[in-house]
């Protein structure tokens, strides 16, 4: 019921004040016509009279006579006319009054809609976040109180400092990020008294130093929110460039207001630590769980590229010694350089593995040295060489001239391109070329390796530099491996500066590119240049 009382306060007060104006210039209206109306009254019954005693006195009688009527009018006339202006006055007054009147009604209305809305709120254990629970503090107190500007500064006990959480209105920006210790500025002092404080032109003493007149502000108040004797955080508010200051009256309504404000920022605070506490834990039980499901990727798909290699060697193992009095030399020589050949393969499975173990746990170390592109390139193909003639695909290279030394770990970079090199090879066609070229850029080296293979369908491009990318988008096919090379590829180059990228066409080819930066090549220039000049002068 008081709910529904409260808001037609302010109106019923407009309309008794419509009603006392409307009946105060009435009242002067009858009463001036009444004045009015007996003045002529009397000089219409005046003028025979007169008239008929001219002719017995002097004409000048009449004259006077008439003047003195006329005058009487006129002075009636200016009272009434004096009444209205006075009346006026009055009347602007009393709309003055039922203004101010109004405006408190109004702003007591609204903190106190806003007040119980927030105790609702927390009573029903609506979640809002903080920082909306500021946000709707600082535009209704702007409203109601008719200000330009308001913000909220939450204390940090952690710290000591009171920080600007919500800004809005005229120039925010002045307290959007402000910072204030206990006792510093305004709101450090009213943090640390704890008592709310109105200041505009007429404040003296101490706290007139804290009144900002370069920013034009009228009037300002600053109160505390307090949670019992704890104070939680600041609530300023503005008014700009405006004709009217604040009054007393606005610093009671804001101060009622504040009471309940300080026990919902609380309870915010500690929902949100709450929030941000299970936020973490589900991150953290995500993250368990996509590592149990790529543990259980890489058992599986481990389990079968390790078990291939490890089947041929044991059966090639078998033959030769079941058969070593049948078996030719050439045939000997073939089962050993594939029993060799496995073995290789399952040695640098092991490897990757183990590099990738190394990246994720971040105890790879590089071992850069001023190491030619094309030599690491080169190496690179030669390494390959075997895969591919066992494939039946040429490898071709083509390396531009003069591109420059880079400061980069040989070994680790030549595995990379090893990667790429081996991944081109497995998908291409017989009788096809994998050409491995680097070129220079203006700002990269570019190394790519292309291929006649079936190519990489976009919404599988996307992943396949994610580890076990290549296992679980292919892992049907019989060229599919355990999906970590290219992801090796990616963290290799992401360790020296590069970044990589495959452009690829279902049925034409794929073609991926390392990008490594110029300035691995600039680094070295200076350091290389006074070790020469260094050992020059040895020699000498």
């Amino acid at each position: 019921m008081a709910r529904s009382t409260a808001p037609q306060r302010p109106r019923n007060l407009l309309i008794r004040a419509a009603s006392i104006s409307r009946k105060s210039w009435l009242l002067w209206a009858v009463t001036s016509t009444v004045l009015v109306g007996l003045t002529s009254a009397i000089a219409l019954l005046y003028v025979p009279l007169v008239r008929a005693a001219s002719e017995e006195f002097s004409p000048d009688l009449f004259t006077r006579a008439y003047y003195s009527m006329v005058g009487l009018t006129g002075l009636i006339v200016v009272f009434c006319l004096f009444t209205a202006l006075r009346h006026r006055e009055l009347e602007m007054m009393r709309q003055r009054i039922a203004r101010e009147e109004l405006e408190h009604e109004d702003a007591r209305t609204r903190l106190s809609e806003l007040s119980a809305l927030f105790q609702v709120s927390t009573t029903l254990n609506l979640h809002l976040g903080l920082d909306m629970i500021l946000e709707i503090i600082v535009r209704r107190v702007v409203a109601a109180l008719k200000a330009q500007h308001a913000s909220i500064m939450i204390y940090n006990p952690g710290t000591s400092v009171l920080e600007t959480r919500a800004s809005y209105g005229l120039e925010s920006e002045f307290a959007r990020h402000a910072r204030k210790r206990l006792g510093e500025g305004i709101a450090g002092w009213v943090a640390q008294q704890q008592q709310p404080v109105l200041l505009d032109h007429q404040t003296s003493g101490e706290l007139n130093q804290h009144f900002k007149n370069d920013r034009n502000i009228t009037s300002a108040l600053s109160l505390p929110l307090r949670v019992g004797d704890r104070c939680v955080g600041v609530l300023n508010v503005n008014r700009i460039n405006h004709p009217e200051p604040f009054e007393e009256r606005h610093r009671d309504v804001l101060a009622l207001f504040a009471e309940h404000v300080g026990a919902v920022i609380d309870r915010a605070e500690t929902l949100d630590r709450l929030g941000s506490r299970s936020r973490e834990l589900e991150a953290v039980n995500l993250q368990l769980a996509e590592t149990n499901r790529m543990k259980d990727l890489f058992l599986s798909t481990a389990s079968h590229e390790l078990k291939t290699p490890l089947t041929s060697v044991i059966a090639y193992a078998e033959l030769l010694d079941e058969n070593q009095e049948r078996l030719t030399r050439p045939q000997r020589s073939e089962f050993l350089r594939r029993l060799q050949g496995e073995a290789t393969r399952l040695l640098g499975l092991i490897e990757d593995i183990l590099d990738l173990t190394r990246i994720e746990s971040g105890k790879l170390t590089l071992k850069p040295a001023h190491v030619a592109i094309s030599e690491v390139a080169h190496g690179a193909v030669e390494t390959a060489r075997a895969l591919a003639e066992k494939h039946r695909v040429r490898l071709v290279e083509r390396f531009q001239d003069s591109l420059p030394a880079l400061h980069v770990d040989e070994v680790k970079l030549r595995q990379a391109v090893v990667n790429l090199i081996v991944n081109a090879v497995k998908f291409s066609p017989e009788r096809e070329e994998v050409v491995v070229s680097a070129e220079r850029e203006p700002r990269w080296v570019r190394l790519e390796v292309t291929d006649r293979g079936p190519g990489i369908a976009p919404e599988e491009a996307t992943h396949i530099f994610e580890l076990f990318g290549q296992g679980v988008a292919a892992q049907d096919t019989p060229q599919a491996g355990i999906g970590i090379g290219l992801h090796l590829v990616k963290r290799i180059t992401e360790l020296h500066g590069g970044h990589v990228g495959v452009n690829s066409v279902p049925g034409e080819g794929s073609r991926f590119w390392i990008r490594l930066p110029i300035a691995l090549a600039d680094s070295v220039e200076p350091e290389t240049e006074s070790l020469e000049e260094e050992t020059a002068v040895r020699a000498a």
